[in-house]
């Protein structure tokens, strides 16, 4: 029986898709299977390295249909084939650990009402996205936790932490969602899993809203990879960033509209930001199905002045919050607009280059490594955090 289905979504990276394959396959047992939606270009490289070049019954190719569709039918067509208990979707250029499926067993056990689960990722940057010095990040706390439903709501739909993006990381994106609730989304929702172009984040708004138990996992089982191609490289980048924005706007035509009267933000702007998407789709999910939004308001203010501050020079610092500016005088009449303070440019006093323990994540420096690829960097970090056998058994210390 298939308990988890991992699903790969992937457009024009074949060469990075067909390495996370690979890795994935190096993995014993038969309790999953990876299904790989192509919505490339050319269907030849993925056809032909099923075809030629690859033999394993728990992964199966879905090819590129008669034309490229957009992010969210990708995701929807398939997560519709998926035929497991339970469903993560990961990237191209990530890695997931298959051995998630049996930590799942473990937790339907504990906690017999759970159809969420979440876990804090691993962070890499493949070797050809390091524009300036970059750090891979390893969580070391291994505790399970039930987070609240209110808790995150307060989170996720009225930013409260008045962060560049809200902590909540539940959703079938580096988490795992039990078919069961996702056929419920379905229902819910129009018929559809996934309506919104911000795939992800809209899919934890959901999850949030229609989720009996949601089970959080301190240890990581993924990785959170960023190759040049990714649209994550745009964070180091703003000249990636320019043009991931133009191409993603291009091909996010469907259901719902990216520019939405009641978010006025304009999304191909010079300035715009990851943080400026991520509040759209949470603005979309609670305006559409009437959440409350109270004290969205301000608190998105003091997120895009976090926003602003991560800038790498001074003119992407004022292009942000020329953009941030232009959408809170429109946004409602400008009612939020004299919360939007944001302090002068100031130059980092250090790109990416201290490494060491920082609370409980270890950050390390990716050029000294020499992980090659996300799956090799979750070997290299497994070093440091317990195992996953530990956690299976109940075991919570490392073993001498």
């Amino acid at each position: 029986m298939v308990h988890l289905t991992i699903c790969l979504p992937t457009r024009n990276r074949q060469a990075y898709c067909i390495k996370t394959i690979t890795a994935l396959a190096q993995s014993d047992g038969n309790d999953f299977e990876v299904l790989v939606s192509d919505n490339s270009d050319d269907p030849g490289p993925l056809g032909e390295f099923f075809a030629q070049n690859f033999s394993d019954p728990r992964f199966r190719l879905i090819p590129p249909g008669p034309s490229v569709l957009s992010m969210v039918d990708n995701w929807e067509r398939v997560v519709s084939q998926a035929e497991g208990r339970w469903i993560s979707v990961v990237g191209d250029d990530d890695y997931i650990d298959p051995r998630l499926a049996s930590m799942i067993r473990r937790y339907e056990v504990l906690h017999r009402d759970v159809d969420a689960i979440s876990w804090e990722c691993m962070t890499y940057q493949w070797p050809d996205n390091r524009p300036v010095p970059t750090l891979a990040s390893i969580p070391l706390a291994h505790e399970t936790r039930l987070p609240s439903h209110e808790g995150l709501a307060d989170q996720l739909y009225r930013w409260s932490e008045r962060k560049r993006s809200p902590s909540v990381g539940v959703g079938i994106y580096h988490g795992a969602i039990k078919r069961s609730l996702m056929q419920k989304i379905r229902e819910a929702y129009g018929g559809r899993y996934f309506e919104h172009p911000i795939v992800d984040w809209e899919n934890t708004c959901k999850v949030l809203a229609q989720s009996k138990r949601i089970v959080h996992s301190e240890r990581p089982f993924s990785v959170l990879g960023a190759c040049l191609a990714s649209n994550s490289a745009s964070i180091l980048s703003p000249d990636v960033l320019k043009t991931r924005v133009k191409t993603f706007v291009a091909e996010s035509s469907g259901l719902i509209e990216l520019q939405q009267p009641f978010f006025p933000f304009v999304f191909d702007d010079p300035g715009a930001s990851l943080c400026q998407s991520i509040a759209a789709a949470t603005a979309w999910f609670c305006y559409t199905y009437c959440h409350s939004t109270a004290g969205f308001g301000v608190n998105f203010a003091h997120a895009a002045m976090e926003e602003c501050k991560f800038s790498s020079d001074a003119q992407t610092h004022a292009a942000k919050v020329d953009c941030f500016s232009r959408g809170f005088a429109d946004w409602e009449g400008g009612k939020w607009a004299s919360h939007f303070k944001p302090a002068p440019f100031s130059p980092p006093r250090t790109i990416n280059q201290l490494s060491g323990v920082n609370g409980d994540r270890l950050n390390v420096r990716e050029a000294d490594i020499g992980a090659q690829t996300p799956a090799e960097f979750y070997r290299f970090g497994e070093h440091a955090i317990i195992p996953v056998d530990s956690l299976l058994s109940g075991t919570t210390v490392f073993a001498l």
